[in-house]
């Protein structure tokens, strides 16, 4: 069938390259003008923090409307009749901006405004006319140049709250990513033919993906970091596939094979490999719909389409393109005829295949070594880079405030079934819990059905025991307080929810390894025929997980490294980003030992001599697999550049991953299938070769 397929696409070239075109064009184009629709609440259904925030929305409508605050700071104390004027200032144009509702000064404590005790700072909350994460990037960003210009020497002043987020810059990773690809691909294989055709698949792909991404958006919850992981994960698989069935074609051709049978060879062999890679890949992101979150659906389809999108690009549209570029791709570059690749000969890995693998496994168990102490949760504005508004207001804050001003909890009652009066002593209990500084005084719904009692902790949101008080609120207090009433508790907050995500993460990632390892080996075994060959590659392939953890914890909650990537502060590692990781990584490093090992079955299946077919194979796919981890790592790498936290644990983590997994395809893997030798492979396989063996005699 891929071999049809492929021997269509390469008669009809310019018809499969313009209908390619035309479809990508239309999609990214008709996705743009369909209002993409992104989420950015990452709702948790049936968690406790779901609910309080269920309640507040619905008898607390103010505190639904988006809300930043103005952080005011004055060396010389806002009592100062000029800090003061330059203070109402700054209030003053902050109620100008149409996205703006009301401004609530600093010293009206009564309606949420804060002044601290030393009267140097003041915090006032601006109310915006749009939900907290549909106030426009623009809006706020003019906001912010416009508030914090105002700043003098009397008087500083910086923004706090989401909105006020930096964003991305559009393309820059994208750029430095593939432009740092073709250089790759010249060094390696001094084709410029070759460097050229894998960029344009994955150019197109990235179009297609686009487009699909933002339909997607309209149909279920997307999060609005969606597109640039999916934009990630395109590019990276989009030059590999292409990139590996190129080769495979150059070298049909080289051996005198005519493009047509050239072609029909490469589907066969490399297409079926590139096909058995993608489904992996989907495979691993289907288990993220194990997790019961619906922002994780919507990231773990954006991610699949685009490798299903890839995938249809790689064995249709790289067969055409190949059939185009024939003459220059079929020539041989001036690192095309140098010494076939290869790390270890034969002989070193007849001698030392056994010590090369221990000495890799150690290396790797060491790496992993840092994970043991990963934790999880979620980056606020501490992890913002030092010159970040945002940043700058939390340290002020905090200084100020307290820690846990940056954190605060949010206790809300269901008062349906009963009356105020059973929130009596509720915020004395709440006062003499352990780990709690301050309590607001409980504020009642207009209509009755609700209350809401703010709780300020001791500790910041990422210090441990500030999710420590969150399950001590759920399990011991607030049950406590409602003992013997119809009064029904819930904590909620942004801090109570990232406790709540992490726990449900926990509860689930168990099943999500288990679903993935067991689905992904039946693919490999039904592939190479053989059951200790899927064993080492999914069991090297979770070392490199391991070690990718490890390196993610040692950078962004040590903080070793972490001024050379701009991780700015350290902080726990987001709470679904293991199990992201997981699906992503085990496919994506999945496929290097694809491409291996299919290469070494095709030569042992030639002659029968396995440990020969080591060699062999590696030969002839080590370059790729060498180019195609670099040119990943490359991509990946190139989104460290992002100001966004979660990008940069992406980038770097998938980096790091893919680099470590072809440490192990090309060193590791064939030092261990040299030990095995012929126990590799099927007795099938064996009994096969055998006959075919025994039939050549006879003859």
């Amino acid at each position: 069938m891929l071999s049809r397929l492929a021997r269509a696409c390469h008669r009809r070239r310019w018809a499969t390259l313009i209908t390619w075109l035309l479809a990508s064009l239309a999609l990214v184009s008709a996705g743009g003008m369909a209002k993409p629709a992104f989420d950015a609440e990452y709702a948790l259904p049936d968690t406790d923090s779901q609910s309080a925030y269920t309640l507040l929305e619905k008898h607390f409508p103010e505190q639904a409307t988006g809300r930043g605050e103005i952080v005011l700071h004055a060396p010389g104390g806002l009592a100062d009749p000029r800090a003061r004027a330059d203070a109402d200032k700054v209030l003053a144009a902050a109620r100008t901006s149409p996205a703006v509702k009301s401004v609530i000064a600093y010293d009206d404590t009564e309606q949420g405004g804060r002044f601290s005790d030393d009267g140097t700072t003041g915090v006032a909350v601006m109310v915006f006319t749009a939900p907290r994460t549909e106030v426009p990037k623009a809006d706020a960003k003019d906001i912010a140049e416009h508030l914090t210009g105002m700043s003098t020497d009397r008087l500083r002043v910086n923004l706090s709250g989401s909105m006020f987020a930096p964003v991305p810059s559009a393309g820059l990773s994208e750029t430095v990513g593939l432009a740092a690809a073709v250089v790759i691909l010249l060094v390696l294989f001094g084709s410029l033919a070759l460097a050229g055709l894998p960029v344009a698949v994955a150019l197109i792909g990235l179009f297609t993906s686009m487009g699909l991404v933002m339909f997607l958006s309209k149909v279920m919850t997307v999060p609005t970091f969606s597109m640039s992981v999916a934009i990630m994960i395109v590019l990276g698989v989009g030059v590999d596939y292409s990139l590996f069935i190129a080769t495979r074609y150059r070298s049909a051709r080289q051996e005198g094979q005519p493009p047509a049978e050239a072609i029909s060879i490469t589907a066969a062999t490399s297409g079926r490999a590139v096909l058995f890679a993608g489904t992996t890949v989907i495979v691993s992101l289907g288990g993220m719909l194990f997790m019961g979150i619906p922002f994780i659906y919507g990231l773990a389809v954006s991610c699949a389409l685009g490798v299903v999108a890839t995938l249809a690009l790689g064995l249709t549209l790289v067969p055409a393109l190949l059939g185009l570029c024939d003459r220059w791709v079929a020539r041989p570059g001036r690192r095309g005829r140098d010494t076939p690749f290869t790390v270890t000969s034969r002989g070193v890995l007849d001698r030392h295949g056994g010590k090369i693998a221990c000495a890799g496994v150690i290396a790797l168990l060491v790496l992993c070594s840092p994970a043991l102490s990963m934790r999880l949760g979620a980056a606020d504005a501490k992890n913002a880079a030092a010159s970040e508004t945002t940043r700058r207001a939390y340290d002020l804050k905090q200084r100020a405030f307290g820690a846990g001003s940056t954190a605060p909890l949010s206790v809300v009652a269901d008062l349906r079934g009963t009356g105020p009066d059973a929130l009596d002593g509720l915020a004395e209990r709440l006062r003499r819990t352990p780990g709690v500084n301050r309590v607001a005084p409980p504020a009642v719904s207009s209509d009755g059905k609700a209350a809401l009692v703010t709780v300020i902790p001791r500790t910041a949101a990422q210090d441990e025991a500030t999710p420590r008080l969150v399950r001590t609120l759920r399990a011991e207090v607030l049950p406590r307080a409602a003992a013997g009433t119809a009064l029904r508790l819930h904590v909620g907050g942004l801090t109570a929810t990232s406790v709540d995500l992490t726990e449900r993460m926990a509860d689930k990632l168990l099943v999500f390894v288990l679903a993935v390892v067991v689905i992904s080996l039946i693919l490999l075994t039904a592939m190479f025929r053989s059951l200790l060959v899927p064993l080492q590659a999914i069991a090297l392939t979770l070392l490199a997980l391991g070690a990718s953890y490890g390196l993610l914890t040692a950078v962004f909650q040590w903080g070793w490294g972490a001024g050379l990537v701009g991780a700015g502060s350290t902080g726990p590692l987001e709470s679904y980003m293991p199990m992201t990781l997981m699906a992503l990584l085990f496919g994506l490093s999945m496929d290097y030992q694809v491409f291996v090992l299919s290469r070494v079955r095709e030569a042992y299946e030639r002659h029968g001599d396995a440990r020969a077919a080591v060699t062999e194979g590696l030969r002839s796919s080590g370059r790729v697999v060498l180019a195609a981890a670099l040119i990943m790592a490359a991509v990946f790498g190139a989104f460290v550049l992002s100001p966004d936290r979660i990008m940069k644990q992406f980038g770097l983590g998938l980096a790091a991953a893919v680099l470590i997994e072809a440490f192990l395809v090309l060193v590791v893997t064939p030092a261990l299938l040299t030990r095995l030798g012929e126990r590799a492979w099927s007795p099938r396989m064996r009994r096969q070769y055998a006959e075919r063996g025994v039939r050549r005699l006879s003859v």
